[in-house]
């Protein structure tokens, strides 16, 4: 924005700069950024009133300024959001940055100063070519690139973000989820042991996460008669344990919505009663422990999982993640609405849901044409 004397502009933080042209024909910029327009101009009046007065002095030359290299601006950015995010996030940020990015020392050692749009473009496609079975954390991998280098032009090292690919700008295509038949889900649940049962039918038949399913403590369960119900208050992660190896951690809910009461299914009280019945902890325990009284690993369930799909004789590729997209497609053909399904699946975004969770099965159409009445 141009004014009488100086001019400001605003930077991609949202602050603002001022610059002017001294008596002497030299370009100056404030020594620091300002909050908002009113002040930058304030300060640009400040100037001009020193040139008026005969008092302004050029500005004291300031030591040059040492750039940062790429690899020094990713670690900066990883030290900067440990604090303000989970520790399970922060190692899933680690793990996408260490090989795709900080693994690659020629982009690493570059100064942010000198690195260019073609540099990035070379990186991009190393990457891929790495890594051709991970298209989402390549582009995770770029997000958070571009994300770092933003940071130096707010910094004030570089004027613009070269970090512009437009390949690696969008987000892969999901492959298309076949949603599963019941007959197949309940295949997978029989199977299962006993003491994963529960679980099971939280991920399967209820939408629960696994980290959510693991979670839930006995005294989160209620059953009432012919109902149940079980309160999601968290999640388990996976995080290191200090002494090199891995532990469950457990996680409040990311979002407000994740906290929630979800109703059992009439059809599967009786397995929610037997749970308790036979491997029923105090009320502050996990409801769900391996035999020697562990938190169970999302991984070893998993695993659990997979034996249990193979030896139902499902061929299809099923993860407990499935259970969202059945129970979000199922809740639909029953009326509910996005937000109430939302309410039930601890999900805000109910773009997310329609978009992405929800699913339409073979025989729906054919259903929903024979309904059709042509009468007027």
């Amino acid at each position: 924005m141009g004014t009488k004397f100086g001019s400001t502009r605003k930077l991609a933080s949202g602050r603002i700069q001022a610059r002017y042209t001294g008596p002497d024909g030299n370009r100056y910029k404030a020594p620091s950024t300002f909050a908002d327009e009113l002040s930058a101009l304030a300060w640009l009046a400040s100037v001009r009133k020193a040139i008026d007065l005969g008092t302004w002095e050029p500005p004291t030359v300031e030591p040059a300024q040492v750039i940062p290299t790429v690899g020094e601006m990713v670690q900066h950015w990883l030290d900067s959001v440990k604090l303000s995010v989970r520790t399970s996030t922060h190692r899933k940020y680690v793990e996408i940055v260490s090989g795709r990015i900080l693994g690659n020392e020629g982009l690493c050692a570059v100064q942010v100063d000198k690195l260019t749009p073609a540099m990035v473009g070379v990186w991009w496609q190393e990457t891929t070519k790495a890594y051709p079975e991970s298209p989402y954390r390549n582009h995770a991998a770029y997000t958070k690139l571009r994300t770092c280098i933003g940071i130096a032009v707010e910094y004030g090292y570089i004027q613009s973000n070269p970090v512009i690919v437009r390949a690696a700008s969008k987000r892969p295509q999901t492959k298309r989820k076949e949603l599963p038949a019941t007959a197949e889900l309940k295949a997978i649940l029989a199977h299962v042991p006993a003491r994963y049962k529960l679980v099971t039918v939280l991920c399967l038949f209820h939408g629960l996460r696994v980290g959510e399913a693991l979670a839930i403590k006995t005294g989160n369960i209620t059953v009432e008669g012919p109902q149940a119900f079980v309160k999601v208050e968290g999640t388990l992660a996976r995080v290191p344990n200090g002494a090199g190896g891995m532990m469950m951690e457990l996680h409040p809910p990311k979002t407000m919505a994740g906290y929630r009461t979800v109703p059992i299914l009439p059809e599967f009280v009786g397995y929610v009663a037997e749970h308790l019945r036979r491997f029923g902890t105090a009320p502050r325990d996990f409801a769900t422990l391996t035999d020697k009284g562990c938190a169970v690993f999302d991984t070893s369930y998993r695993s659990i999982f997979h034996r249990a799909r193979k030896a139902a004789g499902v061929d299809k590729t099923i993860t407990p993640h499935y259970g969202r997209n059945y129970l979000i497609t199922r809740l639909a053909e029953a009326g509910a609405t996005p937000k109430e399904i939302g309410r039930i699946l601890g999900q805000e975004d109910t773009s997310t849901i329609v978009d992405t969770y929800m699913k339409v099965r073979e025989h729906r159409p054919v259903e929903l044409m024979l309904r059709v009445n042509l009468r007027d």
